[in-house]
């Protein structure tokens, strides 16, 4: 072989070594880029994620805080209409209560009551005590039960309080003692 030749040889054999090794530091410096590329894919996801949580609890936490405030706000407005019911109702009542002591049956509640309490006192001096409303009621209460009935200075809208001084007892059978009960005991 001559001496071209053998050039010839060496070169195209460093030429196939030189390309052979020029593929292989491309295929690592590709390999190098698509790790790093992973990598950078890799913590960006990581990074967009640790902001996507983040950003999500603030949505719920303001979200909480809104549902939070409207629920306050709608039982708060849930206990003003109860209250404004429960007042219409209570009110409602005390004019029934005012039309029902016109009525004739009431004076034969009073009468009862008043029998009831003298039941209750026994032998004991009793002090029977009405509505100032009802004083057009004294004759025929006192001519029913043959008891003396007092007009009381405070109003309780209806029925009798009965003391028996010698007992300490104090019957309440009035319409503003039950219906301050009713009030109290009543929910909707």
């Amino acid at each position: 072989m001559t001496i071209e030749e053998k050039l010839e040889l060496f070169k195209k054999s460093t030429m196939e070594e030189v390309d052979n090794r020029n593929k292989e530091v491309q295929e690592e410096y590709r390999k190098t880029l698509e790790d790093m590329y992973a990598s950078r894919i890799g913590q960006a996801k990581e990074k967009a994620e640790v902001q996507i949580k983040a950003q999500t609890d603030v949505l719920m936490r303001r979200h909480n805080r809104t549902l939070s405030r409207e629920a306050n706000n709608i039982k708060r407005d849930i206990g003003e209409k109860h209250h404004e019911a429960k007042e219409k109702l209570f009110k409602d009542i005390e004019a029934k209560l005012e039309e029902y002591t016109k009525t004739s049956e009431y004076e034969e509640k009073l009468i009862r009551l008043i029998l009831n309490a003298r039941k209750v006192a026994k032998s004991n001096p009793i002090t029977i005590y009405i509505d100032p409303v009802d004083a057009d009621k004294v004759r025929r209460l006192e001519k029913e039960t043959d008891m003396p009935v007092t007009i009381s200075k405070i109003p309780f809208l209806g029925g009798i309080r009965a003391v028996i001084s010698s007992k300490n007892i104090l019957i309440d059978n009035s319409f503003a003692s039950r219906l301050a009960e009713a009030k109290q005991t009543f929910s909707i």
